[in-house]
């Protein structure tokens, strides 16, 4: 080969390497001048920054940071500073960033959130830039150290495999208030259980998206849910107290039936009460002769009705202090079901204010400064917004094409670049990129060879799942369905032309 061969050879491998690295870096690092930095934080809402005085000293975070941003591509923007070199040194000191010999920060919808204060591992950082408001995770307290915690359902279902030791398996989500008062208990009883030998007390997250098909096996819709496993196999659901000495009775001798938790006196049953109990003979006469009468629906099992249960008992003690006219009353909606349907109940608690027994509208009431509030001066509320139109429908959104599980394939094989929005409809974030999606689609309807896509992931959560959506909005590119890679550019309408004018070369990627 003569020397211009080996020339080009060369400059060819140089280019597909610099392609390939450009590719695979999910970390930014061209950040240099201040203003720039303030522009990454105006286009990205949820951005980690590692800062560090010596790349060679802080080379294990860097690598866990590296890692870890490959699995949050589309839910966060990971920013690598080195403060030791030259160009970046005024940078970190504009941030007053002092790596020793790193700094972990958050920065959250364009300002500083809070420094990085968890474990340094590839899961941790997972999870905190999935959610970096929530609660520490369950699986990184010191508490529940002895809590086996199962991330997903591959490594529940190979731990039944080869684990047959008796287990109890607390199926929660992060938002339930029962689970988080249940934790303490629970994680005493792991420790206890643990120092005996050959008892397990285990826990899984099911309101993650890849622990959906756990969800779904075991038909789990309350929590917590508590399932009792032995040989690997699962006997039968937990009915027992929530307390640590319950626990540990029940894992030491599962086979006697645990003591049931206490039954919950009936609200109407508290002699103390001001408030007025009614039932289906009494509800008319009661409310006739007054008139001014707030009536709480209400089901004994509805956890906003027990939220709301010793607020509306407070009002109607102040009530009754302050002279303030009217009553306060409250119907159990589950043993009246007749009321409950004559006035339209649909959920709970339901709130319906009464004139001399005559039904005047609904009340959004729920703290006792806000039911005295009004009870001092009842007026009918603003009628609600009408509901806000699905994104199909708005009529500007025509060159938007919305697809589903049966035809995500089919409308993307014809497309030679398909830029898709994966959303939902709830997310802030989506509901400001969605214009600015649109304009784009609209703008360049004329070519037959480029499509704007939105896939509602409330709706369809598996074909989400598919494409690893763990945020929302994810812009992912495709070039008939074949090429797939992650948008991570601007969200102005002028961002995504621009794009789609020049789309990525589909050659210098690896399909996916």
């Amino acid at each position: 080969m003569n020397g211009i061969g080996s020339f080009v050879l060369m400059l060819l491998l140089f280019v597909a390497l610099v392609a390939a690295k450009t590719k695979s870096s999910s970390v930014q690092e061209d950040i240099v001048e201040y203003k720039d930095f303030k522009k990454l934080l105006r286009t990205k809402n949820n951005v980690l920054a590692l800062f560090v005085s010596s790349a060679k000293q802080a080379a294990a975070e860097l690598k866990i940071f590296r890692d870890a941003a490959e699995a949050v591509r589309g839910t966060g923007t990971m920013l690598y500073v080195d403060c030791a070199n030259q160009e970046r040194k005024k940078l970190c000191k504009k941030l007053k960033a002092n790596p020793e010999p790193y700094a972990l920060r958050h920065y959250k919808d364009g300002d500083f959130h809070k420094d990085y204060d968890r474990q340094l591992t590839v899961g941790s950082v997972v999870t905190f830039m999935r959610d970096p408001t929530g609660d520490l995770p369950w699986e990184e307290d010191r508490a529940g150290a002895d809590v086996l915690h199962f991330n997903d359902a591959a490594a529940f279902t190979k731990h039944l495999r080869k684990d047959i030791r008796p287990m109890l398996v607390m199926f929660h989500v992060p938002w339930c208030g029962f689970c988080k008062r249940m934790k303490p208990d629970y994680n005493k009883a792991a420790t206890e259980l643990k120092a005996q030998g050959g008892y397990l007390l285990a826990a899984m997250n099911v309101e993650r998206q890849e622990n959906a098909p756990v969800r779904k096996l075991f038909n789990l819709t309350g929590f917590p849910t508590l399932i009792y496993f032995e040989n690997g196999k699962m006997r039968f659901t937990y009915e027992g107290e929530n307390t640590k000495d319950a626990l540990v009775a029940f894992m030491l001798n599962p086979n006697i039936k645990p003591t049931p938790k206490p039954k919950e006196a009936e609200w109407s049953a508290d002699t103390n009460s001001e408030v007025v109990h009614l039932t289906t003979q009494g509800f008319e006469p009661a409310l006739k002769e007054e008139k001014s009468v707030l009536v709480m629906f209400y089901a004994p099992w509805c956890g906003h009705c027990k939220r709301m249960k010793p607020e509306y008992e407070k009002a109607a003690l102040e009530l009754k202090q302050s002279n303030v006219p009217g009553v306060l009353a409250a119907l159990d909606a589950t043993k009246e079901p007749s009321i409950a349907e004559k006035y339209k109940v649909k959920g709970y608690p339901t709130v319906k204010y009464f004139v001399y027994g005559a039904y005047k509208f609904d009340v959004s009431v729920r703290e006792s400064s806000k039911i005295l509030e009004f009870m001092r001066d009842p007026k009918e509320p603003p009628p609600p917004p009408p509901p806000e139109k699905s994104w199909e429908e708005e009529s500007d959104s025509q060159e938007v094409l919305f697809v589903n599980d049966e035809t995500f394939s089919t409308t993307l094989k014809r497309k030679k670049h398909a830029l898709v929005m994966f959303y939902a409809p709830w997310c802030g974030h989506c509901k400001s990129t969605k214009p600015e999606f649109t304009t784009a689609a609209n703008e360049l309807q004329d070519d037959p060879r480029v499509a704007f896509v939105a896939v509602d992931c409330t709706k369809h959560a598996t074909l989400c799942g598919k494409y690893n959506v763990r945020g929302y909005p994810t812009i992912i590119y495709f070039s008939y369905l074949k090429t797939q890679l992650e948008y991570n550019g601007g969200r102005t309408s002028k961002d995504f032309i621009a794009y789609m004018n020049n789309p990525p070369n589909v050659k210098e990627h690896t399909e996916l």
